[in-house]
C-alpha cells in the first residue's frame, strides 16, 4: 500500500473546510464526501495501527466524531507548535485523543472521563494508542461529585452536591501528572469550566487552550473571553452558537 503523502499546514490553509474534511479523512484510512451522506466507521487507521470503534447508540456520536476528526473542531496541527503534552479534559469516548494521537503521534496524552456509561468505550478506543486513561472528574479543587446523565453521554456533566462518588481531582494535579505544563489543554466538561476559571495556578503552566464553552447559566461569550484573558490567554479562533461554542487560545509564556 502507498504511503498516504498528507499536505503542510500552510497548503491546508489555504483550502475550504470540505477539501480539508475530506483529507481528514484520509487520514484515519476512509473516504469523506458530505457530512449528510456520513456513517460512522467501523475502524480506522490511526499511527499505522487498525483502531475499531466502540461507542454507544447516542444521536451524538457521528457528530462528535466529525467536530473531533474530519472537521477538526479543536484545530489540531492549526497554530500549534512543539506539541509534547496532551490533556484531553471531558474525554467521552476517546475520539478527540484518537484524533491527538494521529497527529501527534510521540506526545504524552492524559485523557479524563468521569462518566462510567462511557468509559468501557473510551478504553476500548485509546487501548492500541498509548493514551493514559483516568476515570476521574477534573476541577478547581479535588472531593467527590455525583453525575448527571439522562440524555446523550456528550451532554453529561458533573454536580458538585457533597454526596456524590465520583472522585475529582484538581486541574492543578492533573496539570502535575503530565510534568507540570501542558502544550495542549482540550476542554469540554459541560460547564465545569466555569469552576476551573477559579483556579489560577494551573493554568500559567497551560500553553494552547482548545474548549468548548457552555453557556448555562447566564453567562455571555463575553465572560469568556475576560475570564481567559484573566488567566493570561489571548484568544484566537472562535465559533459562537446559542449556549455553547468553540474557542482557541494561546499563551505567551509559559511558567515552569
Amino acid at each position: 500500500m502507498k504511503q498516504l503523502v498528507v499536505p503542510s499546514k500552510r497548503a491546508l490553509g489555504r483550502v475550504p473546510q470540505q477539501i480539508r474534511s475530506c483529507l481528514n479523512a484520509l487520514r484515519f484510512g476512509f473516504v469523506f464526501v458530505r457530512a449528510r451522506w456520513f456513517k460512522m466507521p467501523q475502524k480506522i487507521k490511526a499511527v499505522g495501527k487498525s483502531v475499531a470503534l466502540h461507542f454507544p447508540p447516542d444521536h451524538s456520536v457521528s457528530s462528535d466524531f466529525l467536530a473531533c476528526c474530519i472537521n477538526n473542531d479543536y484545530g489540531l496541527r492549526r497554530r500549534l507548535k512543539n506539541v509534547e503534552t496532551i490533556l484531553d479534559i471531558g474525554a467521552n469516548v476517546g475520539f478527540f485523543s484518537v484524533a491527538a494521537r494521529s497527529h501527534y503521534p510521540r506526545a504524552t496524552i492524559h485523557a479524563y472521563e468521569p462518566n462510567r456509561r462511557v468509559l468501557p468505550f473510551l478504553r476500548s478506543n485509546t487501548a492500541p494508542l498509548g493514551i493514559d486513561i483516568y476515570p476521574e472528574a477534573v476541577g478547581a479543587h479535588s472531593g467527590y461529585v455525583s453525575m448527571l446523565d439522562i440524555g446523550d453521554s456528550n451532554q453529561a456533566r458533573t454536580l458538585s452536591n457533597g454526596d456524590g462518588d465520583i472522585l475529582q481531582v484538581s486541574l492543578d494535579t492533573a496539570v502535575e501528572r503530565l510534568g507540570g505544563t501542558v502544550d495542549l489543554l482540550k476542554l469540554d466538561c459541560e460547564g465545569a469550566e466555569w469552576d476551573m476559571f477559579r483556579s489560577e495556578s494551573p493554568w500559567l503552566r497551560i500553553r494552547n487552550v482548545r474548549m468548548e464553552y457552555h453557556l448555562f447559566h447566564g453567562e455571555s461569550v463575553q465572560d469568556v473571553e475576560q475570564a481567559l484573558s484573566g488567566l493570561g490567554f489571548e484568544t484566537t479562533h472562535w465559533r459562537c452558537d446559542v449556549r455553547f461554542g468553540i474557542v482557541w487560545a494561546v499563551r505567551s509564556s509559559l511558567s515552569r
